[in-house]
């Protein structure tokens, strides 16, 4: 494990300590049974697994630019964020299972069916009352898992607050917007500058909200802010396609078989580059096994091989290469404290080199 690694695993356990903290409070407080439980069940969620980096990231911001107080629960408010989209992702992808483990949706349907049983009806969205109910109450719970992260932002002086509130505002608007252009891929084929307009939304405004949360809070610079910000956006969208990468590497710990994106019909840098690049019978036998979900793993391979053969792997790994130099660059005119400023040095290595 890496000095990095240790870090992160550090203040892991001091997010989830305040995780932990935040919804005894909310559940001693609350008086309706149910809400009581669903209390539980959001805390159950979140707390299963991930790095949390985004609050992590809030902190170090916050500290770099001179902040001096706690702000760990502040930094909730993006891992609450986080997890609400992930609630509405496993909703439209259908997930029953996230980190090994039901989803939101698959722990209400399943109650719903051990208290009601099943019930059938003919209506214009759903023919089964579970899976109504299920959708229904995760819709829910991801909005007020989205609002109780905005209430860990209102402790501060008006300004700061405002200001706070502002970003993870739009933010929100950002990664949803994403969300939909992600949906819009799986029915047309995009150019990269699509892929990078819809990554950057899904997945870097949440990680460029989190710095620029902690500099505001801690009082920074205009300059300072801005830095930071192009700081993020270059080095998550970096993690993003070493994330596609990785998809296709048999040495990677992402936890799925490997050309699962390439089984889903996924159109990752990776595919859109090969198909550019490719010629004509290159392009034939990539769409031949793209989103082909029960393709042999001798099929997989020679995709794979593929990716390589068009460079489309050169490609892409020189991309997230660049990016993290570009955010290495900016973090510079950032001026943060050194302490601050080697994680986030350290950071966009790991981004790079990781496997997991």
């Amino acid at each position: 494990m890496s000095s990095f690694q240790a870090a992160v695993l550090k203040y892991k356990q001091s997010v989830d300590s305040e995780i932990k903290k935040f919804f005894a409070e909310k559940i001693k407080k609350e008086k309706d049974k149910s809400l009581k439980k669903n209390y539980k069940l959001l805390q159950s969620f979140v707390l299963n697994g991930g790095k949390r980096l985004r609050p992590l990231a809030l902190m170090m911001a916050y500290k770099g630019v001179g902040g001096k107080n706690n702000v760990i629960r502040a930094s909730l408010s993006v891992e609450f964020f986080h997890n609400a989209t992930l609630i509405e992702d496993d909703i439209m992808d259908e997930d029953e299972y996230r980190r090994n483990k039901p989803t939101i949706y698959k722990l209400l349907r399943d109650e719903f069916l051990n208290d009601y049983g099943e019930i059938k009806y003919k209506g214009s969205l759903f023919d089964r009352e579970s899976s109504r109910n299920a959708v229904s109450n995760a819709i829910l719970l991801g909005n007020i898992l989205y609002s109780v992260g905005a209430e860990c932002l209102t402790k501060f002086e008006d300004k700061k607050t405002r200001r706070a509130l502002e970003i993870y505002n739009e933010a929100f608007i950002k990664v949803n917007e994403g969300q939909m252009k992600d949906m819009e891929f799986e029915k047309e084929f995009v150019s990269e500058e699509d892929y990078i307009d819809m990554a950057e939304k899904k997945s870097a405004y949440l990680v460029r909200a989190s710095v620029e949360i902690g500099a505001v809070l801690g009082g920074a610079s205009q300059q300072q802010i801005n830095a930071l910000s192009k700081y993020a956006m270059n080095v998550t969208l970096a993690f993003q396609i070493k994330d596609d990468l990785m998809d296709i590497d048999p040495n990677s710990k992402k936890g799925h078989e490997l050309g699962s994106d390439i089984k889903q019909g996924k159109q990752t840098m990776l595919i859109i580059k090969a198909l550019e690049l490719g010629n004509k019978k290159d392009k034939k036998k990539l769409l031949k096994v793209l989103g082909k979900n029960n393709s042999s793993k001798k099929e997989i391979k020679k995709t794979i091989e593929l990716l390589y053969s068009t460079g489309s792997v050169d490609y892409c790994t020189s991309f997230a290469k660049n990016k993290v130099k570009q955010g290495k660059q900016r973090l510079k005119k950032a001026n943060l404290r050194k302490e601050q400023e080697n994680f986030f040095l350290a950071f966009a290595d790991f981004v790079i080199n990781r496997n997991i």
